[in-house]
């Protein structure tokens, strides 16, 4: 019974530091709504964050509609609200990509109701990413 216990407390300062590492993953670019439709730089390997604004309330959020082998989306969509948050306020959608293949690809959100079938985009957010 106390061998288990000796392999659970070895691995746990590793499981620690795996977790901070994850945590402390910050991202090498940061685009926001100003830099709809312009070019950004990334280095392969490095993380690219994009945070737009988003009445989530409203039932429309900002959907990632392209896809690329430059690009790797990782995980869901973080939803912030912003400082003073009142009920049907903005919040902040942020999107994490890593660049995991050298070129240049062309990132589409759309904010639309995604809960609708047929839902056209009320707003469109394009910006071409190079990835060296």
């Amino acid at each position: 019974m106390r061998a288990p216990m000796v392999v659970i407390m070895s691995l746990l300062p590793l499981s620690v530091a795996v977790l901070l590492f994850a945590c402390a993953v910050k991202p090498a670019v940061t685009v926001t709504d100003v830099d709809n439709g312009t070019k950004v730089e990334i280095q392969s390997g490095e993380f690219l964050a994009v945070k737009l604004e988003a009445q989530l309330g409203t039932g429309y959020g900002w959907k990632v509609v392209s896809e690329s082998e430059e690009l790797v989306l990782k995980g869901e969509p973080e939803q912030v609200s912003k400082q003073g948050h009142k009920p049907g306020g903005p919040d902040i959608q942020t999107f994490k990509f890593k660049a995991v293949k050298k070129g240049e690809t062309t990132l589409r959100l759309q904010y639309i109701e995604a809960w609708k079938k047929k839902s056209k985009p009320l707003k469109e957010y394009t910006i071409t990413v190079i990835v060296k």
